[in-house]
């Protein structure tokens, strides 16, 4: 079934592609990416060089515990609050739905406010509604003013930001997530059983995917979204007056 649901996904076929698509989208600003060296922390099985111009030095990191649930090595296994980099080294930071599994995430902030160049750029994506994923190593969700505040404190200002959702996508989502969870649990129990259950509920999730296409376009400006996507720089200090 997982092998089958990978094959489907980025597809309105797949239970998750109402999330995923807006992650898709917001990938996209990664095209802004020209030249230089890019930091991606906490790579996984993820390999963003199609987003990023030819010829960018693309260095996936990933830390040595939480990657053995992946199959891609990353270029340098190390602690993102340590990282192994020189200071302003770095001309773009690509930080893309890591930040939750971070246990001390101010570290980490700390660390690519340091690594990045003065007119480099962090590329970041955190939750706030989403359930719990790679447990145990799932442990903070984030708001929109909790990212503006957090990232200055650190000296990094925010230059876009873009919400992932609405209302009542992030509600028809949860619904999708919820079936396969059950789905899932069943299956564990009992693969004829699981499997019957997946038949019901499959045709069900393709059809609250068709029925979010509906309400894609509704304002995102709500409490209710699966997260944010912001791309922040180094604050420049301001010139000592005469």
């Amino acid at each position: 079934m997982r092998s089958l649901l990978n094959k489907l996904k980025g597809t309105c076929l797949h239970p998750q592609w109402l999330s995923d698509r807006y992650h898709t989208q917001s990938r996209r600003l990664l095209a802004n990416i020209l030249s230089g060296r890019v930091i991606d922390i906490g790579s996984g099985d993820s390999n963003h060089s199609s987003y990023i111009a030819s010829g960018v030095d693309l260095l996936r990191f990933d830390y040595p515990d939480t990657h053995c649930r992946y199959n891609s090595p990353p270029h340098v296994f190390a602690d993102a609050a340590q990282l192994p980099l020189a200071d302003s080294s770095a001309d773009a930071v690509l930080l893309l739905e890591v930040l939750e599994h971070v246990e001390q995430f101010e570290q980490v902030l700390a660390e690519i406010q340091r690594i990045l160049k003065a007119d480099g750029e962090l590329y970041l994506s955190a939750p706030f509604i989403y359930p719990a994923h790679d447990v145990p190593y799932d442990f903070h969700r984030f708001t929109r003013h909790g990212l503006v505040k957090d990232l200055a404190r650190h000296g990094l200002n925010v230059v876009t930001i873009k919400q992932h959702g609405n209302s009542f996508v992030v509600a028809l989502q949860m619904l999708n997530l919820s079936l396969l969870e059950q789905v899932k649990k069943t299956m564990d129990c009992s693969s004829v059983m699981g499997l019957l259950l997946a038949i019901f509920c499959y045709p069900l999730c393709i059809t609250i995917n068709l029925l979010a296409l509906l309400l894609l376009g509704l304002n995102n400006s709500n409490a209710a979204v699966f997260g944010h996507f912001v791309v922040a720089r180094p604050v420049r200090p301001q010139c000592e007056s005469n």
